[in-house]
């Protein structure tokens, strides 16, 4: 790993953002017998401890069926693993065809329902969460309804990518890039986000899709404060090791990839390397072209697996 600070002292490090810690892993999108999920929540937090994960939100509905609770996760955290109290949230009763879900991830374990649907959801940022969009394909939520849906403005970041429905439940279902790119262009600022909103109905429903934050150490406020500042990236497998802006240019460095581009909408697009077939781990990008926009970066391995970094704003 490059020290950016003394190679380039004017260089803003994206992932790490001058700070000293390490990168957690984790998962804020998943539900349990609590809600409409098939096991108990300690089983739930184990299965996560195992597959090597460092923390875990556990977003149980919160609706009345369930009885409007935060599922308490915290008699399951110790010294190598974690919890973030959190809950799934909707904007609308489900039959409506415009409603939206969130996972609000750092809610009080008091967290007091409201008639108000998206109400729940405004006051879930005051109150210390972050907030993400999911599965906008779920319902094909169009960016047109999009522009006027009540609770919007309270959402920190667009889940790009749902295990769950890619591999059984809605598997046309499980990308979200058309709506972060449709709100980034329409000037929103926001994060991206992968989650599994695994409910162990399946054995592929789970451990697909996660987060890596950088922090200084392992407490759940301590996560969310590199969460909202976007301290992290999303992922299905591939790393992102590097994420440096200098000037007009931004150096990226990754685990043995197949591809790294640099996005946005329009034809404001860079690979970053010729893709002969030969493993890649950097990409240098001119970002001149994205001045007054935004761009991301996508990397892809050779199994097809993704990580995306978070926006940046040239």
């Amino acid at each position: 790993m490059v020290d950016w600070e003394k190679t380039r002292p004017m260089a803003r490090d994206l992932l790490r953002d001058g700070q000293k810690g390490r990168f957690f892993r984790g998962n804020l999108h998943c539900h349990s017998i609590r809600s409409d999920g098939l096991l108990e929540p300690e089983e739930i937090v184990e299965a996560y401890r195992d597959a090597g994960y460092d923390f875990l939100c556990l977003s149980d509905h919160f609706e009345e069926e369930y009885g409007y609770r935060i599922t308490d996760t915290r008699p399951f955290r110790n010294e190598d693993f974690t919890t973030i109290l959190g809950a799934e949230l909707s904007s609308a009763p489900w039959e409506d065809r415009n409603a939206y879900w969130v996972t609000a991830a750092g809610l009080p374990a008091d967290f007091e329902p409201s008639d108000d649907h998206a109400e729940a959801i405004r006051r879930g940022g005051p109150l210390g969460a972050f907030v993400v969009l999911l599965h906008p394909g779920l319902n094909n939520l169009t960016l047109e309804a999009a522009d006027g849906l009540p609770g919007l403005e309270a959402v920190d970041a667009v889940e790009i990518y749902n295990h769950n429905n890619a591999m059984a439940a809605v598997p046309d279902r499980a990308d979200g890039a058309y709506m972060l790119d449709g709100l980034l262009e329409r000037g929103h600022r926001l994060l991206v986000n992968a989650g599994d909103d695994a409910h162990f109905g399946h054995p592929k429903d789970r451990f697909g899709g996660w987060v890596e934050v950088y922090c200084d150490h392992l407490d759940p406020d301590a996560l969310l404060s590199s969460l909202k500042v976007g301290r992290y990236y999303s992922t299905q497998g591939p790393a992102l090791r590097e994420l440096v802006v200098d000037g007009d240019k931004l150096f990226v460095e990754t685990s043995e990839a197949y591809a790294i581009s640099l996005t946005t909408s329009g034809d404001r697009w860079q690979s970053g390397a010729e893709r002969t077939g030969e493993p890649v781990v950097e990409a240098e990008f001119d970002l001149t072209p994205f001045r007054g926009s935004y761009c991301r970066v996508t990397v892809v391995d050779s199994a097809g697996r993704r990580a995306w970094s978070n926006p940046v704003w040239p």
